[in-house]
């Protein structure tokens, strides 16, 4: 399980280090795709292969057709180097606002791992905090 929040540095190149107790955690057959809320995101393979079993069908609809196209253009394998680091695509770094230089934080998302722009992790995340309770009321408690 992914967990916990980390400021980390992107460098010139579009290369980032990704924290260690994350990275112990993924294995070869990782993904680094796009994601909801225009994020990034590292796909463990079994959550890779589910999500590639809903995107499979021998006559996909148009919103299949899209979800498909724009998750399987925007993925790269996660390889990271001897340091730790990966490196984001330009596109995948258009999309979700990562500039370079910059600082995104890494978060833990329980079965995955989000990449964020931190201006806009930061003001999610003020956002998010401060509706902790009508949030856990809503979603735990089905209200």
């Amino acid at each position: 399980m992914f967990t916990g929040a980390h400021r980390v540095k992107v460098d010139d190149k579009g290369r980032l280090a990704i924290p260690v107790q994350f990275r112990k955690q993924l294995r070869e057959g990782s993904f680094v795709s796009v994601s909801q809320d225009s994020v990034l995101a590292i796909y463990p393979p079994d959550l890779w292969a589910a999500l590639a079993d809903q995107l499979k069908s021998p006559l996909p609809g148009p919103d299949q057709r899209a979800l498909a196209r724009t998750l399987y253009s925007m993925s790269d394998p996660f390889e990271p180097d001897g340091q730790g680091r990966i490196s984001l695509q330009s596109e995948q770094r258009r999309l979700s606002g990562i500039e370079t230089p910059s600082t995104v934080v890494v978060i833990g998302m329980g079965s995955r791992v989000e990449i964020w722009p931190e201006g806009r992790w930061d003001s999610y995340n003020a956002d998010a905090s401060g509706r902790f309770t009508e949030f856990a009321d809503r979603v735990i408690s089905g209200h």
